[in-house]
């Protein structure tokens, strides 16, 4: 568990690299996918129903870059593209590509589904965040500054 949470931490450093995130705040980007990974490592050991555990760790996850955002003063969008990139069911995505070529249809709608489902619940997890007022998260930046 600690190597997969390692290694997207650096998924998450690599792809804040890729969209040119200033070096300040790379690591803070590296510790959002880390954080992501963490807690759906976790989620889906509670429960075994995969969906639950990223709708879990997209919500934790984004509750922690508003946080992060807010505090450091930089826009969300900057730790919130790294942070969910180990939420990103790119396997499943390519495992429906690849079916549907091998003209494996009956598996295409499963991965197909699987992928829909997990990519349903990243976009809820931040949606359901994001209702959240920024009043709240303007907060917790004021106590940590008192």
């Amino acid at each position: 568990m600690i190597f997969v949470m390692f290694t997207a931490f650096v998924a998450a450093l690599g792809f804040a690299v890729i969209f040119d995130v200033s070096r300040s705040e790379l690591v803070y980007c590296g510790i959002a996918g880390l954080t992501a990974e963490g807690v759906y490592q976790i989620m889906q050991y509670i429960y075994e129903e995969k969906t639950i555990a990223i709708l879990v760790a997209a919500v934790f996850v984004t509750t922690l870059v508003r946080i992060l955002a807010n505090v450091r003063k930089t826009p969300v969008t900057v730790y919130l593209i790294s942070g969910i990139i180990p939420l990103v069911p790119g396997g499943a995505m390519y495992n429906t590509v690849f079916n549907i070529i091998a003209s494996d249809y009956v598996t295409a709608v499963g991965s197909g589904i699987d992928a829909v489902k997990s990519a349903s619940a990243v976009a809820i997890g931040i949606v359901l965040v994001f209702a959240l007022p920024n009043k709240l998260f303007l907060r917790i930046r004021n106590k940590n500054t008192i």
